[in-house]
């Protein structure tokens, strides 16, 4: 079986790493998770900080897939760093599965974070102010090019829909462009 590196990507608050732990579970597959490696954020944060955090986590899914074994990584993947996770895909031989998380209500999805940020009662869960940040960063997915997720549909359909794309065999997506990559600098 062809080992698979399945990505989910977007913006805090939109509901990947519900689905990214959820799929780990159920597939028991080893999941790799962002906020796993950044542990504490300093005040403000700078590129090279989550540049290094995410050049961090991508060298843990080489080695995960080195050894042969799928993986599930939920990161934001703003930028290159998705280009890098093809790269690592294509050099290992596994099945590159990019999932893209959003909300299609700024004002669900505002409200969402808001509660999330009440809830968890945690400094490093993102507010909507730096949410916005990010976004200003964020490059837009192509269409073809991953899974499109709004998470304004029922849960229980998302994730269906997202198992059915990981467990298809004959899955064609167009590749993400080939950009000339320099790992740890995926914010440029």
């Amino acid at each position: 079986m062809q080992t698979k590196l399945i990505i989910f990507s977007g913006l805090p608050g939109t509901g990947k790493s519900t689905f990214a732990s959820r799929l780990a579970h159920e597939l028991r597959m080893p999941l790799l998770c962002i906020d796993d490696v950044v542990g504490d954020i300093p005040e403000n944060p700078d590129i090279a900080f989550w540049d290094s955090k995410v050049a961090i986590l991508l060298r843990l899914v080489d080695v995960q897939l080195e050894l042969g074994l799928s993986v599930i990584v939920d990161s934001v993947f703003m930028n290159k760093d998705r280009n890098h996770a093809q790269e690592i895909a294509r050099k290992n031989e596994a099945q590159f599965l990019p999932i893209y998380v959003f909300v299609s209500d700024e004002d669900i999805w505002k409200e969402r974070v808001r509660t999330r940020y009440q809830e968890m009662k945690n400094n490093n869960v993102a507010t909507w102010e730096q949410i916005q940040r990010q976004r200003s960063h964020f490059r837009s997915w192509e269409p073809g090019t991953a899974l499109f997720v709004d998470a304004l549909n029922p849960v229980e359909q998302n994730y269906e829909t997202i198992l059915d794309f990981v467990m298809k065999k004959d899955l064609t997506l167009e590749p993400l462009a080939d950009l000339p990559l320099v790992e740890g600098k995926y914010h440029v």
